[in-house]
């Protein structure tokens, strides 16, 4: 017997629709790092599309963070919700500077811009995401 073919409405790949495994639970676990975050979230994204919801979820530093979001919202609004956070998180605070002002594309400037971009993270955090106290404790 052939499975029904399903097609994303946004993407060119295809998805074959599978009843959900036969496990007594499924639990999804999401580590720390915050540059894994934005990948957590997609990955999340396909296994909502494949129909496979968590009946578990656990994380560390930003995965507790998704899994929060994940955790805390319906099913059909957990993609939504997910990808509206790490809009809110990964946005410029202020204009993108290096575009105009350093017209060389090398290594050096990109390290250094990367550099710039930490410490000005460290002095002003990241809007809607997280502010530094000062003094620190």
């Amino acid at each position: 017997m052939s499975r029904p073919l399903l097609i994303s409405a946004d993407r060119s790949h295809m998805h074959r629709a599978r009843p959900r495994p036969a496990f007594e639970c499924i639990a999804l676990l999401l580590q720390g790092g915050g540059a894994l975050g934005a990948y957590q979230a997609g990955v999340y994204e396909a296994l909502a599309e494949a129909d496979l919801h968590p009946d578990w979820v656990a994380g560390i530093s930003i995965g507790a963070i998704n899994g929060a979001l994940i955790a805390g919202n319906a099913p059909e609004a957990r993609v939504d919700k997910l990808r509206a956070f790490w809009e809110r998180v990964t946005t410029k605070p202020y204009c993108d500077w290096s575009q105009h002002l350093l017209l060389a594309k090398n290594d050096a400037v990109r390290q250094w811009l990367n550099q710039m971009s930490a410490n000005l993270a460290l002095v002003s955090g990241a809007p809607g995401f997280f502010t530094p106290r000062f003094p620190a404790p």
